[in-house]
């Protein structure tokens, strides 16, 4: 990076994934400091401020008084448009874990924000910094398997609920279950890996059973409860413009032997299958990434990744983007629109689920 200043972040949130994915990511680059830590619980925001060697705040109007760069917003999904537009709004780079927001009417307006304050909102899309994803749009975009006409993508978890009874299971916090939460990372990745067009028609269900102690992601805390307002299980079918179909199959807790991450996709001169895992869950099912490449009518070759030894690279790589872009005046490589695609798309499948209609 050829600019020296020193860029100053707020971390918006004081959560899990705040503390243990992004302030490691920025506390691993140089010309990085952490200038304040806010979050309404102000335990919460003391205990992460003292790690980062920042300064603690409970309220926005203590955190505007403390000159910052750029801002991380990493809070419950409902706040992230007030949040996000707040700091853009004041000249603030911002970048934001997703969903962008909980509507695509919302994430269109902080996209035009974003754009008429001429300052970087890069999308927390933070899977498409893998080496295993990587490899697998590689080889899609070089055309290995031609054009893509079936793009199937799958995240199911054992026992994967996350906090039951915290923000993540309460509908008007979250805007959702399972298909916001890990369904934006694969709804992404749906688009990011076959640069799909808009979808034409979705036809989605959602599912929910009576959550069990022992149900929840122990790596990600305890359960607050076992009430559950939103679904743990999606399923849906999308058609875009260009004839690609697309199945999205996301689960928090599922009768499998572990958590896995799967793509397959079908091409006009081969297919490619991903096995992998996204996230921190300490009950994968399979011990390391491996991709099948398969060319029509003939047999399978395998590549086998290196067992992932650090967990963090993904953030570190995500920070590293966004103080280049924003240092250098870059666009970022996952923008606003990025994010509203895949909000927009998430809606459509909603819309279907509840309806119990193919949604245009």
């Amino acid at each position: 990076m050829s600019n020296t200043k020193v860029i100053s972040i707020g971390m918006i949130g004081a959560g899990w994934v705040a503390e243990h994915g992004h302030l490691p990511g920025f506390l691993s680059l140089e010309g990085v400091s952490i200038g304040a830590v806010y979050d309404p619980d102000a335990s919460r925001a003391a205990h992460l401020a003292e790690q980062a060697g920042a300064k603690a705040c409970s309220s926005l109007s203590e955190i505007d008084e403390i000159p910052l760069d750029a801002v991380l917003v990493c809070t419950p999904n409902h706040t992230h448009y007030e949040l996000a537009k707040h700091f853009l709004q004041q000249g603030i780079h911002v970048l934001c874990e997703k969903p962008i927001t909980t509507t695509a009417e919302e994430a269109g307006s902080l996209r035009r924000i974003a754009e008429s304050s001429g300052v970087v909102l890069l999308m927390g899309f933070v899977n498409r910094y893998r080496d295993d994803i990587r490899e697998l749009r590689s080889r899609i975009t070089s055309g290995q398997i031609g054009d893509v006409q079936i793009c199937e993508v799958i995240w199911r978890r054992k026992k994967g609920i996350p906090r039951p009874g915290s923000w993540f299971t309460q509908q008007k916090m979250s805007g959702g279950g399972v298909l916001i939460d890990l369904g934006s990372h694969m709804i992404d990745q749906m688009l990011f890996l076959t640069d799909a067009p808009e979808p034409v028609a979705c036809l989605a269900g959602l599912h929910s059973r009576p959550a069990q102690e022992g149900d929840y992601s122990n790596w990600l805390g305890s359960a607050e409860s076992v009430t559950l307002e939103v679904e743990d299980t999606a399923m849906g079918m999308i058609q875009f413009a260009n004839g690609m179909l697309g199945r999205i199959h996301v689960s928090w807790q599922d009768d499998v032997e572990g958590d896995f991450v799967e793509i397959h996709l079908k091409g006009s001169r081969g297919s490619l299958s991903l096995r992998t895992l996204f996230g921190f869950s300490n009950q994968g099912l399979y011990k390391q990434p491996s991709l099948q490449f398969t060319p029509a009518g003939q047999e399978p070759e395998w590549f086998t990744f290196p067992p992932k030894t650090d967990v963090l690279i993904d953030f570190r790589r995500q920070a590293y983007h966004f103080v280049e872009c924003i240092r250098e005046a870059k666009q970022p490589d996952i923008t606003a629109e990025d994010g509203e695609k895949a909000i927009r798309l998430i809606q459509l499948l909603y819309q279907s689920a509840h309806k119990g209609l193919v949604a245009t």
